[in-house]
């Protein structure tokens, strides 16, 4: 088993979720463009990790981070992700509060790595869905930038690039779309050790060339490995993504 591995989820996911026996990261909260604190469906019993999704945040007040926190106590909570990656004054000042408030209480902030000029102490979250470079070195240089500070997103890819391409998000393929295009080319796919992923490549009938890039079980393990090898930790990881993964991880 994954050692620090944290479930994403929310409403009906939340019950499946549990039942693996992991802690749960579940976004119970969403902040309105207002400033207000709104709660969305989350599940009863004890919370290990609370998060809240900003909305386009226009307003800030302090009160906002007590709020926040006080939710926090209320759902026996240790931890707060807050997944916001907008860029702006109001996000900024929330950010920079609830920074020093948590910090305080003894309560661990989660942040998107985006976000790492608006906060001193917050844990930042770096996504391993890359389609370039190496995963290793990308969160080696991590670590020693924020020595003690990063976790991980464990986001499963499956992603259709063309050939060649400045377009680091390519197309989306689900499983399906992406195994019946496999067996239609009669592609052979190949294990990167650099990103810790699968990939195959094929022509399409305009004679351009396409770079498929995906996890399964196997490579989501091999990025688990490779960062706790790191001490990357919590890694979270979308139930969505790993379920059916999850006897294997």
């Amino acid at each position: 088993m994954v050692q620090n591995l944290i479930l994403v989820c929310a409403g009906a996911d939340s019950v499946r979720a549990r039942e693996s026996g992991l802690p749960l990261l579940q976004f119970g909260l969403r902040l309105q463009e207002d400033g207000g604190v709104a709660r969305t469906l989350l599940s009863s019993g004890h919370q290990e990790y609370l998060g809240v999704m900003e909305n386009g945040l226009t307003r800030f007040s302090p009160i906002i981070c007590s709020q926040l926190l006080a939710e926090v106590e209320r759902v026996g909570a240790s931890a707060l992700f807050v997944d916001c990656e907008t860029h702006t004054q109001a996000v900024d000042d929330l950010l920079h509060t609830l920074d020093e408030q948590a910090t305080k209480r003894k309560v661990q902030l989660f942040v998107p790595l985006c976000q790492a000029q608006s906060v001193i102490h917050a844990h930042l979250v770096a996504d391993t869905a890359i389609s370039g470079g190496c995963l290793r070195e990308r969160f080696q240089t991590l670590t020693h930038k924020y020595p003690g500070r990063i976790a991980a997103d464990l986001r499963a890819i499956s992603r259709d690039f063309l050939l060649p391409s400045e377009d680091s998000e390519g197309k989306p393929l689900s499983v399906q779309e992406r195994e019946e295009l496999r067996a239609q080319i009669g592609a052979q796919a190949f294990f990167s050790h650099e990103l810790c992923a699968r990939y195959f490549t094929y022509m399409d009938k305009e004679n351009n060339g396409h770079f498929v890039l995906f996890d399964d079980a196997d490579t989501l393990q091999a990025k688990c490995r490779c960062l706790e090898s790191l001490s990357v930790s919590p890694i979270f990881a979308r139930y969505s993504d790993v379920s059916a993964f999850l006897p294997m991880l």
